[in-house]
């Protein structure tokens, strides 16, 4: 009995040790769970450009300025006699900053810089039938299309007489030109891939090279063409029968701005069913009343 009374005895001492042994190591466990660095969570931020972005609508009207950006192209914009700028794109401008309530500081610039201008907050939108692209859309945002147009090929005569053929351009001894920051770099280094490329800081410099026979070709979009043709007399002539390419043309705004962007679109969607961006279009692109105006 007195055995059997210590051998219980030492099983309940050696059962009260595993417990307290069990407790320990539990403990143990609780306290490397919590001491465990946490995970790390991956925190996705929009680009800064989006982040610092203000409502242009609202800072436009609030200083009472639409800035507008643009390039010269007859006859999108240009300058009459008397020094000022008029236009396709100048009435459209016009009639934007008239809806808008405020002035109009027109801020011309060439090709190459208007989207660096425009993303460093120098204007507020482009007004310069800027084509939208897949690269231009990375940068910044376009809107709806207001207008579109055909982009040619003119040659001089004296250089390219008889040569009315597409592959006849496509030669290491061809010259074309086109106006820099323009997507008619991109299509002609497509097209005329053996072609020397020249650049032209605006459309009237390029066109006086074709007429003056200092290129072989150019590149410019509809009316310009037709402008040059009719005014310079026989020494530019449009060799292929289709235009190159057709493309819309668009407001340009930067990214993060989806009030201003619905604003325009709303603009232009108003403007086109009440028909004035018709008539406009007609104006400037079919008629040549204005050319009497030009400098």
């Amino acid at each position: 009995m007195k055995g059997r009374k210590m051998n219980l005895a030492a099983f309940a001492v050696i059962a009260l040790m595993s417990i307290s042994l069990l407790a320990v190591s539990a403990d143990a466990q609780r306290r490397t769970r919590t001491t465990r660095p946490a995970p790390q969570v991956r925190v996705i931020t929009a680009p800064p450009a989006v982040l610092s972005n203000v409502d242009t609508l609202v800072t436009i009207r609030r200083k009472g300025v639409l800035n507008v950006g643009f390039a010269t192209f007859v006859p999108w914009a240009m300058r009459d006699k008397d020094g000022n700028y008029f236009g396709f794109e100048i009435d459209v401008a016009k009639k934007l900053a008239e809806d808008l309530g405020v002035e109009l500081k027109l801020m011309p610039a060439g090709s190459s810089a208007l989207i660096g201008d425009l993303m460093s907050k120098r204007f507020d939108i482009l007004i310069t039938g800027m084509y939208p692209t897949p690269q231009r859309a990375l940068l910044v945002n376009f809107s709806e299309p207001y207008s579109k147009s055909k982009i040619e090929l003119i040659a001089s005569r004296d250089k390219m007489r008889g040569k009315g053929d597409e592959k006849d351009y496509n030669d290491e001894d061809v010259t074309i030109g086109v106006v820099s920051g323009t997507v008619y770099d991109e299509l002609a280094k497509a097209r005329f891939p053996k072609a020397k490329i020249q650049y032209f800081d605006d459309e009237a410099a390029m066109m006086e090279a074709v007429g003056e026979g200092k290129i072989n070709a150019a590149m410019a979009s509809t009316p310009g063409p037709e402008f040059a043709m009719k005014h310079g007399g026989a020494r530019i002539f449009r060799p292929l029968a289709d235009p190159m390419q057709t493309m819309d043309e668009s407001f340009v705004i930067r990214k993060g701005d989806v009030d201003f962007l619905n604003y325009l679109n709303t603009w232009i969607r108003y403007y086109e069913r009440n028909g004035w961006l018709k008539e406009r279009r007609k104006y400037w692109f079919e008629d040549t009343d204005w050319a009497d105006r030009l400098q």
